[in-house]
């Protein structure tokens, strides 16, 4: 098999490969990207305010994502994000409420993605909350 030196690191690969510092540039430059192109709407989610509201709904949620749980009976506490049921982009105004906020983990997030409606029923109990601190 032909080998062939990358010009950017020096590593040797197979002449029909791809270095894999080539693929993390063009991964790191997409991601670049993205974020210059959506910053504004990006924004929000890095303030104090939302990271406070991120902890919160996480701990409201027993640290689980609520759609393995309920619709797979499955406790997942990894990669854990905080989905928008309605989307931020659609309704601006309910980006800090509560009770438009479920903890998912990645793959559900990403399955549910925008649609708006989520296709199990939640169980969340937005009245009883015990939070040590403000938002």
């Amino acid at each position: 098999m032909k080998k062939k030196i990358c010009n950017n690191c020096g590593k040797i690969i197979g002449s029909n490969e791809t270095c894999p510092c080539k693929q993390n540039r063009n991964r790191n430059q997409y991601q670049r990207k993205y974020y210059q192109k959506n910053k504004e709407y990006l924004k929000p989610l890095s303030t104090a305010r939302w990271k406070k509201l991120r902890s919160l709904i996480i701990h409201r949620d027993k640290g689980c994502c609520q759609r393995c749980l309920i619709k797979y009976s499955i406790v997942n506490s990894s990669e854990l994000q905080v989905h928008h049921i309605k989307p931020r982009i659609d309704y601006p105004e309910l980006m800090f409420e509560e009770s438009n906020l479920i903890t998912l983990c990645k793959t559900c997030n990403l399955q549910l993605g925008t649609s708006g409606e989520l296709d199990f029923k939640p169980n969340i109990n937005l009245e009883n909350h015990d939070y040590d601190f403000k938002l």
